[in-house]
């Protein structure tokens, strides 16, 4: 059974005229001093759950929190985080650059094994923070002021950014991604994030990154099951391959 309930805090701010008109202690910013253990007996229910009949159900539960201000440090967003086993933050400066789905991959997370080595993803997620870190920079100081490795690690954090995390709803291969696939597409993704490119001219490295996240897109809106979506592959290996050299 999958429970979503939208919005948390509009629950919790009914809590909170409940509790002032019968006059509770108050706690952070006058909601109830009890919302923690609320908000934790709440997504508690969630589990595997043993049937009579020796079958095996789950109860999943989705819930959405709608801080004012999108200030996630309020006291329903935090009792919330510590007890949910995942965190999707979307992001309105995401959805005004059209880069969806909106979901920051910096601030979300997840406690859950992924289908991918945890080792792996987060040696990504490293880059595609310094690759944001660059990317402030360069609006204070331009391209011109940060070094050559700084702006690769910048165009490696956009190229994941634009292939990996991003994707076409409205597209049918796109639009999901089966376990197998995706695990096909991260290993590439992988190889062209880690793989040292000699390049000295930010002009040339913009080139090769703009037309291999071009290759890319292509690539993810190829069905798995023809033989474009090998050759695709294989042209995004060699284009790497060359590169390096």
């Amino acid at each position: 059974m999958l429970l979503l309930a939208d919005s948390t805090s509009r629950w919790a701010q009914a809590l909170r005229e409940l509790s002032g008109r019968l006059e509770e202690i108050p706690g952070e910013e006058a909601f109830p001093a009890y919302l923690e253990s609320l908000i934790a007996n709440f997504y508690e229910r969630a589990g595997r759950v043993l049937l009579k009949d020796g079958s095996t159900g789950s109860v999943t539960i989705g819930g959405t929190v709608s801080p004012a201000g999108g200030n996630f440090d309020e006291p329903v967003t935090q009792a919330t985080l510590k007890v949910v086993g995942a965190f999707h933050g979307l992001s309105r400066a995401r959805s005004d650059a059209r880069r969806f789905p909106a979901i920051d991959p910096l601030e979300s997370w997840s406690k859950y094994t992924s289908i991918i080595e945890s080792g792996r993803v987060e040696r990504l997620r490293a880059v595609l923070r310094t690759g944001n870190d660059v990317s402030q920079m360069m609006k204070v100081v331009g391209e011109e002021g940060v070094s050559m490795q700084d702006f690769m690690v910048y165009l490696k954090g956009e190229l994941l950014d634009a292939v990996y995390l991003q994707q076409n709803a409205f597209h049918d291969a796109d639009a999901a991604t089966p376990a197998d696939r995706q695990q096909v597409m991260f290993a590439v993704v992988e190889q062209a994030m880690t793989t040292d490119y000699p390049f000295t001219d930010k002009a040339a490295a913009r080139k090769f990154f703009q037309g291999i996240t071009q290759a890319f897109i292509d690539w993810n809106q190829t069905p798995t099951d023809t033989p474009e979506f090998v050759t695709r592959r294989d042209a995004i290996l060699a284009a790497i391959k060359e590169a390096a050299q």
